[in-house]
Order: structure tokens, then sequence, then C-alpha cells
């Protein structure tokens, strides 16, 4: 795997648009970016206040106060959502339009944006589970969307059940949608609907083998990554033997994986480096630089794979020397929708080297 000599300095890849094309968003404007011609074109400014386009502006203080896009996906060609903030906005990409926005009354958003479709007993749309610091475990909801800036709430779960919900996958081969949730003891698992919602049942919960956020479904069952920052992480498969579920074992990763795409025919998993997340002294939160006893090596990894061919690293690259909570977890980033072009791109968040930037990996060709 080769890094091609593009480095896109302070541009977050939000989702691709077509095989060759890309949405990109840098300081405070999106822009199209042809990677078969590396060619861009200007879309919107994202209009803002003053102090919010200083902030995204600046690397280094878009970093600390989380200021920029976090995620979006592609809905239709004309069509595209973004998360700013803790608010959904709808972009139009023929005209640069963008929509006044859509809040939860919880103030949580989405950790990423999901699509269902042409799964039996499900309408089709474009879903997110409520994502937010929750440690009451106050009730968490899943929102479809059904016009611009109106989403409908499908499901809710209750008090004391989950923290938050990290992703939604959809299982065109069994005709269910898996839910995946976190954090910590029983909040910790993979839950399944097969109505629309209707029921939600806990499929396997309460250990930190079942805590995910990226997974992908296959014939074979739902390939997934772990993402526990205080105990080792694996790749791993859930099969479903007649009436009971198992998580089989595949590959050790070196951390968490909170970021992954599709890549051609390749899954895609990224480690972050991170704190324990258990810890909750206040001055460990505010300036700890202590990695969590999951990590391995003070680096973040990216693993390309799939069943038949087995899992490699294709990249790592350093966390840098700042703290954790105030600078953000090192972590690689990946743009939303099935990538079928020779490159991925990765943004990079608090690593030693393009820090805030993207750059491309090249596949080989045999």
């Amino acid at each position: 795997m080769a890094i091609t000599r593009l480095i896109y300095k302070n541009t977050f890849p939000v989702c691709f648009l077509t095989k060759s094309l890309l949405l990109i968003f840098k300081k405070g404007s999106f822009f199209i970016l042809n990677l078969s011609e590396g060619r861009i074109s200007s879309l919107v400014t994202f209009k803002v206040s003053f102090f919010e386009t200083l902030l995204i502006s600046l690397p280094f203080l878009a970093r600390i106060s989380r200021k920029g896009v976090r995620c979006g996906i592609k809905v239709t060609n004309d069509l595209a959502l973004f998360v700013f903030g803790n608010k959904i906005y709808e972009l139009d990409l023929t005209n640069g339009h963008i929509s006044e926005g859509f809040s939860t009354s919880d103030h949580s958003r989405p950790l990423t944006f999901s699509k269902i479709e042409g799964v039996n007993g499900f309408l089709d749309g474009i879903y997110f589970g409520g994502y937010k610091g929750n440690p009451d475990k106050t009730p968490i909801s899943i929102f479809r969307r059904t016009l611009p800036d109106q989403w409908d709430e499908v499901f809710q779960f209750p008090p004391d059940s989950i923290e938050h919900i990290h992703n939604i996958v959809a299982d065109p081969y069994k005709n269910i949608v898996y839910i995946l949730t976190g954090d910590f003891a029983h909040s910790a698992g993979i839950w399944m609907t097969d109505n629309g919602f209707k029921t939600v049942v806990p499929l396997l919960i309460g250990d930190q083998k079942y805590r995910a956020c990226v997974a992908f479904a296959t014939s074979d069952g739902l390939v997934y990554a772990t993402d526990s920052p205080f105990h080792y992480n694996s790749i791993r498969l859930l099969k479903q033997n007649d009436n009971s579920w198992e998580s089989i074992h595949l590959m050790d990763i070196n951390g968490p994986a909170i970021y992954g795409c599709q890549w051609s025919n390749d899954f895609i998993f990224s480690t972050s480096v991170e704190p324990n997340g258990q810890k909750q002294d206040f001055w460990y939160k505010l300036f700890g630089r202590t990695q969590g006893e999951g990590i391995i090596e003070n680096s973040s990894f990216i693993y390309k794979g799939n069943l038949k061919d087995g899992f490699e690293i294709i990249y790592k690259v350093k966390k840098d020397i700042f703290p954790f909570f105030i600078f953000q977890f090192g972590v690689l980033i990946f743009p939303s929708g099935l990538n079928n072009s020779l490159v991925l791109p990765v943004f990079h968040i608090a690593t030693k080297r393009n820090g805030m930037n993207t750059i491309l990996l090249k596949k080989k060709i045999n």
C-alpha cells in the first residue's frame, strides 16, 4: 500500500458522491474533489457565526473546540446530509443550498448515518441512533428521515438499558437490522430487530467483546471490530447457529475500532489511541496522556481485508503528545459510502503526522 503525495490540509472527507467524486469540507466551505483528476470544485460556504468561522479555519482550534463536520452521507444524487455540532443539515448538491437543520430534543447526534434499503419489513431510508455522553443511561432513540429536516422516532431504548448507539447495520441476507450499543457493563452489546423496529431484542450484550462501532453484513455473518479502550480488541464474526448467536475471534488488533468503511471488496477498520474511558478523575480527564490498557502500541492502525483473504495492516501513524480529552483521541476517519476508487481517503486527528489533514492511500494494482 503506497501513500500518494497528495495531502489535503485541514480537509475533512464527508462522503462519496460517485466512484471518483468526493464531497469534502475545508475551512467552512464544501467542495467536490475529483479523485481521478485531482481537481477541486467549490460548492458552497457554510454560513456560521464569525467566532465559529474562526474556529473551523484554524486546525488546532477546530480540534480543541470539536468544530467542523463530524459525519455525512449521500442520500440521492442531489442531496447529502452532514452533522455540524449537534445538528443535522441537508445540502443540495445541485445549487449548494443548506437547510435550517434538525436537532434532537436530548441533544444527541449520529456517530454515523445508516442507510436501510431493500430489507423486508423495513421502510427504506436514512437512519441514525442517538450518540452522546450518557452515564445516567437516560432513554436513547433511533430516528428515520421522512422529509427535509424532519426525522421520526422509530424506537426508544428505555432508561438504564444503554448509554448510546454507535451504529445501525442493515443485513439484507437475513432481513434483519443490527444495532450496536455502548459502552460499559450491560450497555455494551449487539441488538437486533426484524420487524421495522417494532421490537428490538438483545443478541449478545454485557461484555466488551460485543462493544462495536463498525460492522459489515455478509452472507457468512456480521463482521465487526471491538471498541474497548480497557480490553484487548479484535476483528470478529457474529454468526447465528439455529436459535443462538456466537461471536468468533478472527484477528487481534492494536486498539479500539471506532471508524471503518468498505473499499471495493474489502472491509476497513481503523484503531484509535485513547484513555481508559472508565476513570472519572477531573485532572486525569483534563490532562491525562496515558493510553488505555486495550491499546497495545501508541499508534492508530488501519486494517484491510475480508473473510476469504483475511486481514492485514496497511497503515499506521503515531499518536501526538497532547492530552486526550482536550485535544481528542488519535483516530483515522474515512468518508461514508462504498468506495470503489483506487484510493482510500484518510482523515487524521491527534496524530504525529498529518493531524487534521486528509491523505490518500493508493491501492496496489496487480
